[in-house]
């Protein structure tokens, strides 16, 4: 959950406002259900078996359609990971630090996640705990102190003739929201897979309440039409908050605050990759993979037209990686288990 942060604090309110308009706030109940709906489905089948992304693909498909969409699941990550890394950069030279070459902070950050995956993983993951909720607090505090600034008629009324836009809208979150589904592939590592179910409800409620207060205190302040014209919507908001006199510190504060996110969805990211690397090689020891792997990053982050390309078609491709390929798996694989209660019957 901290790793989504940081792509619906990027995108979630410019992308919201741009097919949404005002009724944005409303497509995120839509992505919060949709995401549910799919927890559900993937416990129809987590419930019997491990909480294992490639064990399903494997039990729906078989061994060889796994690996080919394994393969698949590797080079979308890894071009997630190159478009993250380049967006990081851009941000921190354009916004933070400007006049330092972008290449200076890449490499930076890239340097962190070999110590992180160098075996400091647990305590980055535990540290990641507490920022969490650190996070969810800055946004209640940006909220909260924004509130005088909302104006209702930027968010309502919603009618029943916006219900085209709250569709179209919750495209966006739902495609930030299914980036968790990678994460399935680490089924080995799973604890208490029986709290699937719960555990999903918690992150959906979480996410949801995350991205109402990101849409609310930027299209709620600007309006739908500049904020999708913003790079940075939500940054700006920040920015207004910080403008008062015993605030000055918010901007800082949440900067420092929006790259642990980007830390989070790059490690995690990363983390999954050596994990698919390892079930196509059939290597066990995937940590030798780690320079290689980083390096490749790296040049990929520095063609700037991958972003472009990668905020026209990147949440299409989450959606089906994240979304669309799991459910059309669980369906396979309850349509093969009745055809084989079928057949049993037939043979008694």
């Amino acid at each position: 959950m901290l790793a989504a942060f940081s792509p619906m604090i990027r995108l979630a309110s410019s992308l919201g406002a741009t097919l949404g308009g005002r009724a944005g706030w409303a497509s995120i109940f839509v992505s919060c259900a949709v995401f549910y709906g799919l927890v559900l489905i993937l416990n129809a089948y987590f419930k019997h078996n491990n909480a294992d992304l490639y064990s399903l693909y494997k039990s729906a498909f078989g061994r060889i359609i796994a690996k080919i969409l394994v393969l698949f699941y590797a080079i979308w990550l890894f071009a997630l990971c190159g478009y993250y890394l380049g967006e990081f950069t851009k941000k921190f030279a354009g916004l933070i630090m400007p006049g330092v070459p972008a290449g200076f902070f890449a490499v930076t950050l890239l340097a962190l996640i070999f110590i992180i995956l160098s075996g400091k993983l647990q305590s980055f993951a535990l540290l990641s705990n507490i920022f969490f909720y650190v996070v969810l607090l800055a946004l209640a505090v940006v909220f909260l102190l924004q509130i005088p600034r909302i104006r209702p008629e930027n968010l309502l009324p919603v009618t029943q003739y916006d219900v085209s836009r709250i569709i179209s809208g919750a495209l966006p979150t739902l495609g930030i929201f299914v980036l968790l589904t990678p994460l399935l592939f680490l089924g080995d590592e799973i604890e208490k897979p029986q709290m699937f179910k719960k555990y999903g409800l918690f992150t959906a409620l979480t996410l949801l309440a995350a991205g109402l207060v990101i849409f609310v205190t930027t299209v709620g302040v600007f309006g739908k039409d500049l904020t999708a014209k913003m790079e940075q919507p939500f940054l700006m908001s920040v920015k207004t908050v910080g403008a008062q006199g015993a605030l000055e510190r918010v901007e800082s504060v949440f900067l420092l605050l929006w790259v642990v996110t980007d830390l989070a969805i790059l490690v995690m990211l990363l983390h999954i990759l050596l994990k698919l690397i390892g079930l196509l090689s059939g290597v066990k020891n995937t940590p030798v993979f780690k320079s290689p792997l980083i390096l490749g990053v790296y040049v990929l982050s520095l063609f700037t037209m991958f972003s472009a390309y990668w905020e026209e078609f990147g949440l299409k491709i989450n959606l089906i990686m994240g979304f669309g390929v799991p459910v059309v798996a669980v369906g396979m694989y309850k349509l093969k288990n009745l055809f084989k209660k079928h057949n049993n019957v037939l043979q008694l």
